[in-house]
């Protein structure tokens, strides 16, 4: 098991960069050593470079050269199958030797976990299963060190929101996710089980739901066959429980008690996922307590630079490490949520490698205006009255800012109420259009109103509105239409008109997508926030159609589904992370504009990339293009196909 990760000079051993995963140290001593028998070693004859060498006989350090003057070191507790880290090592001192062109020391020291990736973190997702009110989501917030939520039950309605959390053990990244038992939504469980690695089929130890779960355990059975599978008997200070072991007989699976309310049995739970997690792949724990395994890390470890305080950089590094502290006895286990970085290192060298480095342009680039004004779209919520309270149909996230949706139909609802939106006077014409733009948050909310429903667009301004009112309105005639004969049998519930989101995504796009594009499908994504059936079905059929690299046009043409249902789907699915999107673009490509260069792109890219946009009219060639910038055609490469994908550039030719 990888314990330690270190990035040292090979001179002298100053340490670059270090990472301790597990509560096992390699100290300076054990550098000082390392490096006697790696130039022992390489005096030796007859053995490979690269043999692995012990230090204090606990330490098994598997080496690589990172552009000669430095080594990456994976620190190993020995238990591992020699050939498999020494592959794992050539290819990271690889990845760092390629992250070093164009990049800082700095950046290495930064990114380091990301650039290693799935070398030294071993991926690993949980599925918690169980009918409504075993105690799911209880057992979650006793792993997460929280207390049992307040108010008694709460149904987790398909996937609740909340309810995949990454967090990490040592070079363990588990994935948990919570959804529920209903029937009702068990024809979409073949498609959350997708690479699950291990299933907890959660009871409360009652002769009934035992007998509930029997049910669920043949079902699950026949949707994941393959997928190692446990009972966790919750619920087991109750008088009425059941025994694990009687429900181990009955069920005739591993079963384990479990009272998910008391806080103490929290390191029994974390010692069990973790065991199951290293047998499933292959590994073994180290023979230690749980306090002692884990380690608190809230970034790559710094190391003290010359004159910069410690507890400066200590506080620097928990500020904006991104991770997201889960109380554990001295510390906690940390939740994962790091933004990923840039796929192509070249790239992020782009801005330096074409801004011209006199002290007038300097200057200039210190007050340059904001890349543009355009309004960017955050978010859409479709809502519907039910008994003149309003209901949200769907809630469709166009930014990554969470807003309460309740709370903002709440407000729409009033407003109307108060002074009327859309409202005619007498002689039909409008009479105030006050409560069409409403301010939250610092943002503006568009609100069009027909018979039975209210669109609500969040945006950043106004800039679009007239574009934006008609397509609202355009819409709000379509999904009336859609569901004109649904009011004389309608039961109150607003997932029944969940559907019309399709009809959103095709005038409203998250993510504008060509039939060009070549979809890819991923392990695991996010949970999807929909109720209905249908939408659930719709997104299901489309991402089992999805083989091998497949256009969009392909899928559209094999689905016996409408096109804008695929389209909409495919949306969903790429903005939840189930699928990613490929373009293919060779030097010959002709781009042309579309869009414009948001904020964030021209920041991470510079503005080279602005002027790169507006020479792409569709009449040159990329390599052309990329010519008149004097740039890196392979990273204007990776940054056109990124601006290809977001529809700011369009391939033409």
């Amino acid at each position: 098991m990888i314990h330690n990760v270190l990035l040292i000079e090979k001179a002298d051993g100053n340490v670059v960069v270090k990472t301790r995963f597990w509560k096992i140290d390699f100290l300076e001593h054990d550098i000082s050593d390392f490096l006697a028998g790696h130039r022992d070693l390489q005096t030796t004859e007859g053995l490979a470079q690269d043999t692995p060498v012990f230090v204090a006989e606990k330490h098994k350090v598997f080496h690589g050269p990172v552009d000669g003057d430095m080594l990456l070191l994976f620190v190993t507790d020995g238990r591992d199958e020699d050939r498999v880290i020494q592959h794992r090592v050539r290819e990271g001192a690889a990845r760092v030797s390629t992250a070093l062109r164009g990049n800082s020391i700095g950046y290495i020291r930064d990114n380091l976990d990301d650039i290693l990736g799935e070398l030294i973190f071993t991926r690993f997702k949980v599925s918690f299963v169980g009918s409504g009110g075993v105690g799911k989501s209880t057992l979650l917030r006793l792993l997460f060190g929280k207390e049992p939520a307040p108010g008694g039950y709460v149904p987790t309605i398909n996937v609740a929101v909340d309810s995949s959390e990454t967090i990490q053990f040592g070079t363990f990244l588990v994935t948990v996710w919570d959804f529920a038992g209903q029937a009702v939504f068990q024809d979409l469980w073949s498609f959350y089980f997708s690479g699950t690695d291990v299933i907890f089929l959660i009871t409360d130890s009652s002769f009934r739901n035992v007998m509930q779960t029997k049910s669920l355990l043949r079902t699950i059975r026949k949707e994941a066959p393959a997928v190692p599978l446990f009972i966790i008997a919750n619920k087991q200070d109750l008088p009425e429980s059941m025994k694990a072991e009687k429900i181990k007989r009955l069920l005739g699976a591993p079963t384990f008690a479990m009272v998910a309310t008391d806080k103490t049995r929290r390191e029994e739970f974390i010692r069990l996922m973790l065991e199951v997690a290293a047998k499933t792949v292959g590994v073994t724990l180290p023979d230690l307590p749980i306090s002692e395994m884990i380690t608190v890390r809230r970034g790559t470890e710094e190391i003290a630079q010359p004159g910069v305080s410690p507890v400066a950089t200590s506080s620097a590094m928990t500020s904006e490490s991104g991770f997201e502290t889960v109380p554990y006895a001295d510390g906690g286990i940390e939740a994962i949520s790091k933004t990923p970085v840039p796929s192509s290192t070249e790239a992020v060298a782009i801005a330096e490698a074409a801004e011209p480095s006199t002290s007038e342009t300097k200057t200039e680039k210190a007050v340059s205006p904001r890349v543009s004004d355009h309004s960017k779209i955050l978010h859409l919520l479709l809502i519907v009255q039910k008994e003149g309270m309003p209901d949200v149909a769907f809630h469709l996230k166009y930014a990554d800012d969470e807003i309460d949706t309740t709370a903002v139909a709440s407000l729409i609802s009033a407003l109307d109420s108060f002074g009327g939106i859309d409202k005619e006077s007498a002689d039909g014409t409008s009479a105030t259009d006050a409560l069409e733009t409403i301010e939250h948050e610092g943002n503006l909310v568009m609100v069009e109103k027909s018979k039975h429903f209210v669109l609500a667009l969040i945006v950043t301004n106004d800039s679009e509105e007239d574009e934006q009112r008609s397509i609202l309105t355009s819409l709000l005639f379509e999904i009336e239409q859609k569901y004109q004969d649904t009011w004389e049998t309608w039961n109150g519930n607003a997932s029944v008109f969940e559907s019309s989101v399709f009809n959103a995504l095709i005038r409203l796009p998250v993510k504008p997508i060509s039939f060009d594009y070549i979809v890819r499908a991923r392990e695991a994504g996010k949970p999807l926030p929909f109720e209905s059936r249908e939408v659930g079905q719709a997104i299901v059929k489309v991402q089992s159609a999805i083989e091998g690299n497949d256009t969009v046009g392909g899928l559209v043409r094999s689905l016996d589904i409408p096109r804008e249902t695929v389209l909409g789907c495919l949306q969903i699915l790429n903005k939840y992370g189930w699928i990613d999107f490929k373009v293919e673009l060779s030097p010959t490509s002709h781009l042309k504009k579309m869009g414009v260069v948001d904020e964030d792109t021209q920041k991470a890219y510079g503005n080279v990339v602005v002027r790169f946009v507006d020479l792409c009219d569709g009449t040159m060639p990329l390599q052309d293009v990329v010519k008149k910038l004097n740039v890196s055609l392979p990273a204007m490469k990776f940054v056109a196909t990124k601006l290809v994908l977001d529809g700011v550039l369009e391939v033409v030719a």
